[in-house]
């Protein structure tokens, strides 16, 4: 009997050992963010130990859309945890657009070193993780605007007018600064954000090129191209520059894109982080649609036409019986945004340019 106690007590010594050396290796693996890490542990400190607040986590991975979608549930959260000190654990390179909102108590990213140490350290019944429905097992149809599901998954009410994104003012200034640059003559903006995300949901890149070339042949306008080489998959799929066009890929964090788009003129872009922006911003914008259904994600501030094509599969994603589509592939050759048309699109938006 001692000795099987004597095992015991050691066997949960060696794994709270190993718990701590690899939090430990995980703290110090990124120099560069050790301050950063060691701020957020004595904040940590302070609000739950000291101060005895209850840790509540939000988490979720995917992108910035999931993300100003899911912060509507903040609110409800705080509601649920009057004496909470709560934080969002966000998508990669997104904690700063989540602390911009105000609403939470702390940000940091997926897989970071204060990401790991709050599931460790939050008590289950207060930790949240929400899925959407297709991401089951077996997978449900996706029937409500995304702030919704998740506010369901969590079991609050959304409040989506809560969410407003305050720009760093050290991002604006450097955006100034930038687009005084490349536009000294002050000419109307336009961004454009052609991906990648999952190729269902991308426009063809000569397109793009065509797009850019009636813009730059009718209008004075300055066009800049945003996004990164990553999809929404994390895979490197680097998009083809587009004639005309400044091209800033990869050169711009999440609240210097915000800060972009809070100048611009008008933002045309796909389903995907930049356009969930420009929508929380209330950015003018032309948003090309096609398996998704833009009234299931664009968020009721956005000031956006919707452009999509006109087959009868139009927002496959919410089809009762599932998707007819996979993120990487169509049987119907993707035809929902084959068919958006370049002249359609130029019609859209050039009321703002002209504005």
């Amino acid at each position: 009997m001692l000795i099987s106690q004597i095992s015991a007590f050691f066997s949960v010594a060696e794994k709270k050992a190993r718990s701590v050396i690899s939090g430990a290796l995980l703290l110090l693996s990124s120099p560069r963010d050790l301050p950063r890490n060691l701020w957020l542990l004595a904040r940590y400190l302070s609000n739950v130990q000291l101060r005895r607040k209850n840790l509540v986590v939000l988490v979720r991975g995917g992108g910035l859309g999931d993300l100003t979608c899911l912060l509507a549930s903040v609110p409800g959260l705080k509601e649920r945890h009057p004496n909470s000190w709560l934080a969002v654990i966000s998508p990669p390179g997104c904690w700063r657009l989540a602390a911009s909102t105000g609403l939470v108590d702390v940000t940091a990213d997926m897989h970071s070193f204060f990401a790991v140490f709050v599931e460790r350290a939050c008590a289950s019944s207060r930790y949240y993780r929400p899925w959407l429905p297709d991401e089951h097992d077996p997978p449900k149809p996706q029937v409500l605007h995304l702030a919704d599901e998740f506010a369901r998954a969590v079991g609050v009410s959304p409040d989506p007018f809560a969410v407003h994104l305050r720009i760093p003012s050290g991002a604006r200034r450097r955006m100034l600064r930038r687009l005084r640059e490349i536009n000294p003559g002050q000419h109307p903006v336009v961004v454009f954000h052609p991906g990648p995300t999952w190729p269902v949901r991308e426009w063809p890149s000569a397109r793009w090129n065509a797009l850019a070339e009636l813009i730059s042949a009718r209008t004075p306008s300055v066009i800049i191209k945003v996004g990164t080489d990553l999809d929404s998959m994390r895979r490197v799929r680097p998009t083809a520059p587009i004639p005309n066009a400044v091209d800033w890929t990869n050169e711009l964090d999440v609240t210097e894109i915000a800060a972009l788009l809070d100048q611009a003129s008008v933002f045309v872009g796909i389903d995907s982080g930049p356009l969930h922006i420009a929508g929380v911003l209330a950015t003018p914008s032309v948003a090309l649609f096609g398996p998704v259904s833009a009234k299931f994600r664009m968020h009721p501030r956005a000031q956006a036409t919707v452009v999509t094509g006109g087959v009868s599969c139009l927002g496959c994603q919410h089809n009762p019986a599932g998707p007819l589509h996979w993120r990487t592939g169509c049987p119907h050759n993707i035809a929902c945004m084959h068919e958006i048309r370049v002249e359609e699109v130029f019609k859209a938006l050039a009321p703002y340019i002209e504005r």
